[in-house]
């Protein structure tokens, strides 16, 4: 009759610990007691939290929710929870306190693993978490705050025992989204979908010409380290800790992120490839210990993947002096995440002249293995390949969540004719290359017509001063809508609403853009409000300033 074999997380980890067991991983934390071991050192860990986790009550089927930074601990949890046929919840820790309770409740998580950090706001929540059991504490060698049980207890309390044959249907992971637009929406996702999505991802990062970086072993006799800038509260950090293991890598977990420690370990550590939003390749390259680091970076020349948020042309130019090399990839809460990736074809190369680079660099690229693009019009027919028609980018892979938790009619909307509609708009161009132009609740839709705030950012921050800019549609009287610059300056640079309109202005008469484009207004700030996982909330400006424009009508 034969033996199916089911696809698991468990057999990835049983494969890693086979092939990998001497591969170093390292938690290096800003602060605390720093950590080296192997993979096969944390398989055996591994075993032992999860039967740790089944004494203390965990069963199959139930829901156990982490908030954690990038620890070791939090490493160990994304195999060990969904190992005995739990589910992981991946708390973001960045949302507001009523919705992360609204989250843990309506994921119904039956324990909360914490780090010793959000102890304060875990002793407000237990009142309103009606079906959390059991609470474990993440000490991360600092001493327990709280009486509740210490994670390395619930280690040594556990035996070395083999993780159980599993059904590859079995749920592994929930995942809720930022929430930008509502409350947050819940998703799951099986072992067969998530190992689908490791093998896909690692085939892209080791397989396509422009991300690979295996002659490490070559050179130095030593695996190819990463180590990724995506919180683990986020979208499985974007699956890496599972891709990166399949692949043999040496991992690198920072701890709670400190940007001046972070360049110091890419460049102590050798660091090959990274990921991350646009934002924290930002405060990369505009930190003020840079310089210390540049000539070794310049040497290394790792990767970095940005994902989250559009890749600004301006950004990717900065990265690149930085010594960075930077790449774009494409992805969602929903779709587990990554769908694409920014590679070569192998008949193809990178263009010489500065421009072109920096626009192929910059776009969502092509899909990864088992992932299909597409974009639609509002009749959801597709738009020509013509990389001018905007749509809405719809996507097919296996690794999509089928459904939104407890919410069918988001579920209807989402999924429709058999494809996943994101709610990004793009253009479709011949090379089968997609690009993001914006979200569509972002589209600046004024008198009928649509600005990309996307591309006006782009532009404004080719301004020398200017460090980041968010650009959004306010409500107008006459045009229903119209752009709204925010900038926020370079440290110790100075600019003015005038400077950026003039800055445009050569752009209208270069030709790049309409004038009918320029901002309404320009408005200098001190920072922007950021998202829990490291983005421009447009939302809160938007509603922060809804009346801007009406009272000057």
């Amino acid at each position: 009759m034969g033996y199916k074999y089911q696809l698991t997380l468990n057999n990835l980890l049983r494969y890693v610990n086979y092939v990998f067991s001497d591969v170093p991983i390292v938690y290096r934390p800003p602060h605390g007691i720093s950590y080296r071991s192997t993979y096969g050192e944390e398989y055996r860990r591994i075993l032992k939290l999860a039967d740790g986790l089944r004494k203390l009550g965990i069963e199959p089927g139930d829901r156990v929710a982490s908030l954690d930074w990038n620890t070791i601990y939090h490493w160990d949890l994304y195999w060990a929870v969904p190992g005995i046929g739990a589910a992981l919840h991946t708390v973001n820790v960045r949302l507001a306190p009523e919705d992360i309770a609204y989250t843990i409740n309506q994921a119904g998580d039956k324990m909360l693993i914490y780090h010793r950090d959000f102890a304060p706001l875990v002793e407000k929540l237990k009142p309103a978490l009606k079906q959390v059991k059991y609470y474990v504490q993440i000490s991360d060698g600092q001493g327990s705050v709280g009486k509740d049980p210490d994670i390395e207890d619930v280690i040594k309390s556990g035996e070395e025992r083999e993780l159980p044959e599993l059904s590859e249907d079995q749920v592994a992971t929930v995942l809720y989204t930022s929430g930008t637009t509502g409350r947050p929406k819940g998703a799951y996702f099986t072992h067969r979908q998530l190992v689908l999505h490791t093998l896909s991802v690692a085939l892209a990062i080791v397989g396509f010409r422009g991300l690979s970086r295996g002659d490490c072993a070559e050179v130095s006799g030593e695996p190819c380290a990463t180590l990724y800038l995506v919180p683990m509260f986020h979208v499985h950090a974007w699956g890496l800790p599972w891709v990166y293991s399949v692949v043999g890598w040496k991992q690198v977990l920072p701890g709670r992120f400190d940007y001046g420690h972070i360049l110091r370990l890419i460049v102590e550590e050798k660091v090959k490839a990274m990921a991350g939003v646009p934002t924290i390749l930002y405060m990369l390259v505009t930190h003020p210990d840079l310089n210390k680091y540049i000539s070794e970076i310049k040497r290394l020349a790792p990767i970095y993947v940005v994902g989250g948020a559009a890749l600004p042309k301006e950004l990717a130019k900065k990265a690149s002096e930085a010594g960075f090399v930077p790449r774009s990839g494409y992805g969602m809460t929903e779709t587990a995440p990554v769908v694409s990736l920014g590679f070569l074809r192998p008949t193809e190369k990178w263009p010489e002249d500065p421009e072109r680079l920096y626009d192929l660099i910059t776009m969502t690229g092509l899909p990864n293995p088992l992932s299909e693009f597409a974009v639609f019009d509002e009749s959801d027919k597709p738009v020509p390949r013509d990389c001018r028609t905007a749509g809405e980018l719809a996507l097919r892979a296996p690794w999509i969540t089928p459904e939104y938790i407890g919410d069918p009619e988001k579920t209807r909307t989402a999924w429709r004719n058999g494809w996943f509609h994101t709610g990004d708009a793009a253009v479709w161009c011949p090379d089968g290359r997609i690009k993001i132009v914006d979200r569509l609740k972002d589209v600046i839709k004024s008198g009928g017509e649509w600005i990309s705030s996307l591309q006006l950012e782009d532009l404004i921050m080719t301004h020398p001063a200017v460090g980041i800019a968010a650009v959004v549609g306010l409500p107008h009287e006459k045009w229903g809508e119209r752009p709204v610059a925010f900038i926020v300056p370079k440290p110790n640079a100075a600019v003015t609403p005038e400077d950026i309109t003039s800055h445009l202005l050569k752009f209208v008469e270069a030709g790049k853009i309409p004038k009918w484009w320029l901002p309404d207004k320009v408005v200098i700030v001190n920072d922007l409000p950021m998202t829990g996982t490291g983005k421009i909330d447009k939302k809160a400006l938007r509603e922060k300033y809804r009346d801007l424009l009406r009272q000057s009508i």
